[in-house]
């Protein structure tokens, strides 16, 4: 009887080494749980001890949670989650999903989420295709473009002051103000007599011009510079006929014995110049011109700073020419007469060229010339 006993425990001792149906024994060693197979940042594969039977599979708590916590360390890497997907009987390893989860979605809206992912989690999932509309064009009446002149038509293009330095008719001016002029005229009492162009002195900007009439008054020239400090008058046509087509005046001092980067043929003054004013007198109260309005600073820079050409430099430039100019007056004169002085010897100059070289002209980085607005 001992020895039956006997040979039923050994049976049942040789059952438990193999399943009945002759299938594959349980799975890997506790060692070996835990071992990623392949990984990528959409998913990871990791060996378990998880059991295949015909009936049913089960894991045991520890090699689970193992399992969990590689998935879980290799998916936060990439900042996403891990989340069981699918088991491998051939491998014995499961599959875990690595994906962004939304803080604030509930456990429904994490399962619409995984569900978006493909079935096979080491494919890329497939970025979604966002068509763009193109927002409606607005229809825009064309306009036709401004009309202006032919560029070789001749137009009073811009302006500038000048003053009668001699009874033959010949003015001082700037060089700018009739520089690249196809024609200069003047306007004396309300008429328009042409000027032919004498002498230019391009480094001082000063030029001498002749009109064929003979004037009523004449601005004698200074034999000594200013000095500090010393009361001018500057008189022009600033802004052209804009404002009115009447002589101009503004006061003011001399400020520096220097123009802009020290330049000693010029002097400094507060006495307002603006465009037009340029090539106008600047005299002292005896009537006599101390200088020529030339330059300002633009209001970017400064403001309240004007240039003028010395005296000196503009009788050194005229006796190179054979220009004399009258004996200068010793005494003051008075504010009438001044006035008339002003008003008879100081004209408005317009300088005339065709459409074409003004565009030329205003293209240049320096351009000093006061062109009319509407070829600005």
């Amino acid at each position: 009887m001992k020895k039956l006993l006997g040979i039923v425990v050994l049976g049942l001792l040789l059952s438990g080494c193999a399943d009945s149906s002759g299938s594959r024994p349980f799975g890997p060693t506790p060692i070996d749980v835990g071992r990623i197979i392949e990984s990528n940042e959409h998913f990871i594969k990791i060996v378990t001890d998880r059991s295949v039977t015909g009936e049913g599979t089960n894991y045991t708590s520890d090699s689970l949670s193992k399992i969990q916590k590689v998935a879980k360390a290799h998916c936060a890497k990439y900042k996403k989650y891990a989340h069981f997907f699918a088991w491998d009987f051939d491998k014995q390893g499961s599959y875990y999903r690595c994906h962004e989860i939304p803080k604030n979605v509930n456990d429904a809206g994490k399962k619409a989420h995984w569900s978006s992912y493909p079935d096979k989690p080491w494919e890329k999932p497939k970025k979604k295709v966002v068509k763009k509309t193109e927002p409606k064009k607005k229809v825009v009446e064309k306009k036709e473009p401004k009309k202006t002149p032919d560029d070789n038509k001749v137009v009073a293009a811009s302006m500038g002051s000048g003053f009668f330095v001699t009874r033959a008719g010949h003015l001082v001016t700037n060089y700018h103000v009739i520089e690249g002029c196809n024609a200069v005229k003047t306007n004396i009492s309300g008429k328009e007599v042409r000027t032919d162009i004498i002498a230019v002195d391009k480094t001082n900007d000063l030029a001498i011009i002749k009109a064929e009439m003979n004037p009523s008054k004449v601005f004698p020239v200074s034999n000594e510079d200013v000095s500090l400090m010393q009361d001018v008058i500057v008189a022009g046509f600033p802004l052209g006929k804009k404002v009115s087509s009447t002589i101009k005046i503004h006061k003011g001092s001399v400020t520096a014995l220097a123009g802009f980067g020290d330049n000693y043929s010029n002097f400094q003054t507060d006495a307002t110049i603006n465009q037009g004013n340029s090539g106008g007198p600047i005299m002292n109260q005896n009537g006599n011109v101390v200088g020529v309005a030339v330059q300002l600073i633009t209001a970017e820079h400064a403001q309240n700073i004007f240039f003028g050409v010395k005296s000196s430099t503009l009788k050194t430039f005229a006796n190179a020419n054979n220009i004399k100019f009258l004996t200068p007056n010793r005494q003051k004169l008075s504010n009438e007469d001044l006035g008339k002085l002003i008003t008879d010897a100081t004209v408005f100059l317009e300088c005339w060229m065709t459409v074409a070289k003004i565009k030329q002209i205003i293209a240049q980085e320096e351009n000093r010339k006061a062109f009319y607005r509407e070829y600005q």
